[in-house]
């Protein structure tokens, strides 16, 4: 599937889902759900998004962790693979109940979508103790170098690592690496820089080279008309793993940025470059190996996951934030 062809699935599921939305969710978890569902051939994908995502509240309860409004993304995610929300349900518990055994700290949305990324990772085998060991393992050495950043939102990058067999000090060395080298670019350190740093360590790219392939995309975007920010260091960070050149990277996603921001509603520009960033991961996850940075399909589509999955707990993080500022206005 050709980056055109994905946008327009992408905006056919987008107006699907609007035509047949019943939620009071708002529209950017519906433009990210439209986005994990272009790959799908589910049929009814409306009303199916909403009966899946009404049944994972109805098992999750009132003041579970599905109470927000990124159960629809999961439900978008169990739709496109076409598993049983019950028995996926079940297995993300499943997981939940070996993050307390391994006493790891309740983590809301993100322990949730990490135990969904290791039981998607683990296929039809049930996810070992051991990886989730791995996982708590990976999170204390990353801890050893920025404490005060890491969270319950690395849950599911720690499961991604843990997921390939990455052992905590070799991962945890290699993602300082990747940070400081991001740095010395006079990349802002914080959240965003460690997010990118876990989606680098996956290539086989020296953290000096993707650093400075970084920047260069960076400034390609810039030419091409699309200022980027803090908040977009990921999506620059997805571009850097698809390999190429960098001007012709920055071309097709502000193509595709521009075909969105005609789309009405009409999205925020940076909810259309990570939609248009998106949707060109999920075109390279669905083709072919990429040679030049190292990455398979089975990391590609695992980084997809991922990605699907931050980004549904971000906007619904938002979407609460902004609900409770109302309410109490």
């Amino acid at each position: 599937m050709t980056t055109p062809d994905a946008l327009s699935v992408y905006l056919e599921r987008f107006e699907e889902l609007r035509r047949s939305k019943r939620w009071t969710t708002g529209l950017d978890m519906l433009r990210f759900s439209a986005l994990i569902l272009t790959a799908s051939d589910h049929p009814g994908l409306g009303v199916g998004l909403e009966e899946a995502a009404q049944r994972l509240l109805k098992r999750s309860g009132t003041f579970g962790a599905l109470n927000s409004p990124a159960r629809y993304a999961v439900a978008a995610m169990l739709l496109r693979r076409g598993m049983d929300i019950d028995a996926a349900y079940d297995r993300i518990e499943a997981v939940r109940g070996l993050f307390r055994q391994e006493k790891l700290r309740r983590g809301g949305i993100f322990e949730v979508l990490a135990a969904l990324l290791l039981a998607l990772q683990a296929g039809e085998r049930e996810v070992d103790i051991w990886t989730v060991r791995r996982m708590k393992e990976i999170l204390e050495r990353w801890k050893k170098d920025h404490k005060l950043l890491t969270g319950s939102d690395d849950y599911p990058m720690a499961a991604l690592h843990a997921a390939r067999g990455a052992s905590a000090e070799g991962i945890g060395h290699r993602v300082e690496e990747f940070y400081q080298a991001l740095h010395r670019e006079r990349l802002a350190r914080g959240n965003q820089l460690q997010l990118v740093s876990h989606l680098l360590a996956v290539t086989e790219l020296g953290a000096v080279d993707a650093a400075k392939r970084f920047t260069a995309i960076r400034r390609a975007l810039k030419a091409a008309g699309i200022r980027t920010y803090e908040s977009q260091y990921d999506e620059i960070a997805l571009l850097v793993m698809l390999g190429g050149d960098p001007e012709q990277l920055a071309g097709r996603l502000a193509g595709v940025v521009e075909r969105l921001m005609g789309v009405r509603p009409r999205p925020q520009k940076s909810i259309a470059i990570s939609i248009g960033a998106g949707l060109m991961l999920a075109e390279a996850a669905g083709t072919t190996p990429l040679g030049e940075t190292g990455v398979d399909m089975t990391t590609m589509r695992a980084v997809q996951a991922v990605i699907e999955a931050q980004q549904a707990a971000m906007v619904a993080i938002i979407a609460s934030s902004t609900a409770a500022t109302s309410a109490a206005h």
